[in-house]
């Protein structure tokens, strides 16, 4: 499908952009110790796995099988919650991390300078190319009307990815021009500290936000967007089988694959089973050039 086509080209150019940053934040981090380095590029790996995944996912659950002859679309929550789950785990581990480091130089007096090195050039570089990415997935899900939610998760997830970058960044580039001494020197030691905890705290509802959104799309939560709703509620409208009326509409994705429940009440003695076969058919074709892969039922209740 052009749909999966799209999005598994978009997954694998972030793949590709991903691996190249890890390998240059791994040489950052062990050139300088900070731990806020190994934040981001640890999360920056998460990405790159998960895309990995993500692209063979998105070759897979449109498939369709005898046991499973609506396609494996739940495993797109699925994976979007894994992914939330693995991030603020991350998020959580690096808190802890500078943490210690914190309590050792304020309560132990013990600590170990930061050395900021290349840290800026690399954050810079790091902005912008989270930044690209971000609008290049941005792009290419608005093509397929937002659809996808293995691309929302990794958007989203690249924009943590961008601020972290730069926070560490702001961080490197006032160290390098504190002072040695003086009543901010405590810096110099734990200023990973304080730009972690900063960047948890921004950043934290991100992965919570892409948890919530899948759970709901994983146990057959109705989909909430308005423009959506509105577009499927009027081409419904247009394709009522004879001897019926409209109630409602509630609309169900799960993955790329949208369900469409059309409520309808009979106002006549009979209904032509061809008729109710034919609307529904010519209703999933004019709902599928915007949401792509649906499936309408009509409901008699």
């Amino acid at each position: 499908m052009p749909q999966k086509r799209i999005e598994r080209q978009a997954l694998i150019v972030g793949i590709v952009v991903n691996a190249l940053q890890v390998a240059a934040g791994m040489a950052v981090f062990f050139m300088t110790g900070l731990k806020a380095m190994f934040l981001d590029f640890s999360f920056t790996a998460i990405s790159v796995l998960s895309g990995i995944v993500a692209v063979y996912l998105s070759s897979r659950t449109v498939r369709t099988t005898e046991r499973f002859p609506n396609g494996l679309f739940a495993l797109e929550p699925i994976y979007a919650i894994c992914k939330a789950i693995f991030t603020l785990s991350l998020l959580l581990y690096s808190l802890l991390d500078v943490s210690q480091v914190a309590y050792d130089y304020f309560v132990l007096g013990t600590g170990e300078r930061i050395e900021t090195g290349p840290v800026v050039i690399y954050e810079i570089l790091t902005v912008l190319v989270c930044f690209g990415l971000y609008v290049y997935y941005r792009r290419e899900n608005r093509a397929i009307r937002n659809s996808s939610t293995m691309l929302t998760a990794e958007c989203k997830s690249t924009l943590v990815d961008g601020a972290m970058s730069f926070g560490i960044g702001v961080v490197a580039v006032v160290l390098m021009f504190l002072p040695t001494s003086g009543p901010f020197d405590f810096l110099h030691f734990t200023g990973d500290f304080f730009i972690t905890v900063a960047l948890v705290a921004c950043t934290i509802k991100e992965p919570f936000g892409v948890l919530r959104d899948a759970f709901i799309e994983l146990v057959g939560g109705v989909h909430d967007d308005d423009e959506t709703n509105a577009f499927v509620e009027a081409t419904a409208q247009r394709h009522l089988p004879a001897n019926t009326e409209y109630e409602q509409t509630l609309i169900f994705k799960t993955g790329m694959n949208y369900t469409v429940d059309v409520y309808l009440s009979g106002t006549g003695e009979t209904i032509d089973v061809a008729d109710l076969v034919e609307c529904k058919r010519s209703l999933e074709k004019e709902l599928t050039r915007r949401l792509h892969i649906v499936d309408v039922d009509f409901v008699f209740d």
